[in-house]
């Protein structure tokens, strides 16, 4: 793997941890026996944004790794 792959992977976790981090703090926000039902409603809406920003790291950091084993492919191949 190329070390500027390698880099974005890195840096793709770790944008990834700060969001689940603040899906945790979320989460623990909407335990609160105190919420009005639409403070409620805005904590699952600020969940979900985490959630699906997660997803979407998730996906971007599969697609560069791929990358990388393609690579490594095509080089097997033209060095034969």
């Amino acid at each position: 793997m190329e070390d500027d792959d390698r880099e974005l992977l890195r840096r793709l976790f770790v944008a990834a941890t700060e969001l689940i981090e603040t899906a945790h703090e979320v989460a623990i926000a909407g335990q609160s026996n105190t919420l009005a039902a639409p403070d409620y409603a805005a904590t699952a809406r600020r969940l979900q944004a985490a959630a699906r920003d997660i997803a979407v790291l998730a996906e971007a950091a599969m697609i560069v790794a791929n990358l990388g084993v393609d690579r490594r492919r095509n080089r097997r191949k033209r060095s034969r």
